[in-house]
């Protein structure tokens, strides 16, 4: 009986604990969705964020001692490489010690980032980099801030000579030398660098100097330059400290006088070997004497015909100049190029010697005993 009583028990329990599985509510579609939120909630959490929102800034490579004067590099790699595609605006505030070279960064797509690389031209001893912030154009978003870190550069002991400039490269390309006044000459070159301040080039104890035309560049830099010197000087010296090889080289220009046939482009300036005026009216004296004494000795006239063409040319060369009216308050430049260095300013309409004409100028002789050169647009028209 105890054992028919027991099954009857577990038959009962059975029975009653039955319906409740089988007839209790089945969850709900949205039950699953209950148990899959979790994963939903970090889905829907990174589908609205853009690259840009994950854009991180560092600093590498920074130079590790510069010097004044010296562009330096400053590479700033970002992350996610995808935002390559985009356009980025960068924000630089409170550097010290330097200024910004190249408004322009730069770049470099790799795989593990973008390289921005922003150029500083160093200004004193203590340094602080700038803090950049970078923003996507596209969406608005920015970076957090890079801040920018301390660095200490070295100022040089230049020698005598020093024409203010460091580069990895600084080459003279072309030059010129022809006479400036009873005493000087100016001396006219053309010069390409690179990684250079160009626009700092100075030449020591020149008498007066400046630039006919720069291009300042981070990758190459070129100048045309122009340096008024005494006509004693044999050659035109100065050097300039090489970054490359951590040292100052000379460099030397020889002073060899030309005949002031300059052309007009800078492009074409080359260092010929003119003589003188004196010299071959000189030369052309020598040629008739002997040729007059070839006639007296042999008594045939062929020399003298021979000798009238050295003759006629010693007339011609000391014909006194032409002279040409100059209007008031005309340009005189330095040199017959387009856009070049202008010295002095006519005060008056004035009457000038003219010695020559080189494209649109022509070669007067100033008051002073100065030489310069009148573009043809400012003579009188009568």
């Amino acid at each position: 009986m105890k054992a028919l009583a027991l099954f009857l028990c577990l038959i009962g329990q059975i029975l009653l604990a039955e319906p409740s599985v089988l007839t209790e509510p089945q969850p709900s579609a949205e039950a699953p969705a209950s148990d899959q939120n979790p994963s939903g909630e970090i889905n829907s959490l990174f589908s609205g964020v853009s690259s840009a929102t994950g854009l991180s800034l560092q600093f590498t490579n920074l130079p590790a001692r510069p010097y004044v004067g010296e562009i330096i590099a400053v590479n700033v790699k970002l992350t996610p490489v995808d935002i390559a595609s985009g356009n980025i605006e960068y924000t630089l505030q409170n550097e010290e010690g330097i200024r910004i070279f190249s408004d322009t960064p730069r770049r470099s797509v790799k795989e593990d980032g973008v390289y921005d690389t922003f150029y500083f031209l160093v200004q004193s001893q203590s340094i602080r980099l700038p803090d950049i912030t970078a923003t996507l154009t596209s969406t608005g978003a920015a970076s957090e801030p890079l801040i920018g870190s301390s660095l200490s550069a070295t100022t040089l002991s230049p020698p005598s000579g020093y024409a203010n400039v460091l580069a990895d490269k600084f080459e003279v390309i072309t030059y010129k030398t022809t006479p400036y006044n009873n005493e000087s000459n100016v001396v006219i070159f053309t010069v390409k660098a690179s990684r250079c301040n160009i626009s700092d080039f100075s030449i020591p104890n020149a008498i007066k100097q400046g630039f006919e035309s720069k291009l300042p560049n981070v990758g190459e830099s070129q100048m045309t330059y122009y340096a008024i010197i005494p006509n004693t000087e044999k050659n035109l010296n100065f050097s300039y400290f090489n970054l490359q090889k951590q040292r100052y080289e000379a460099l030397n220009i020889p002073i060899v006088v030309d005949d002031d046939t300059v052309s007009t482009s800078q492009n074409d300036l080359s260092p010929t070997d003119a003589r003188h005026t004196e010299l071959k009216i000189g030369a052309s004296g020598v040629f008739v004497i002997i040729l007059f004494g070839m006639f007296y000795w042999r008594r045939n006239k062929w020399y003298l015909y021979v000798s009238a063409l050295p003759m006629f040319y010693i007339v011609y060369a000391l014909l006194p100049n032409q002279n040409v009216c100059v209007k008031k308050d005309a340009p005189v430049y330095l040199l017959p190029i387009k856009n070049g260095t202008i010295f002095e300013m006519t005060l008056q309409e004035e009457h000038l010697e003219a010695e020559k004409e080189v494209g649109e100028f022509i070669k007067i002789h100033l008051s002073d005993d100065k030489v310069g050169w009148v573009n043809k647009r400012d003579l009188c028209s009568n």
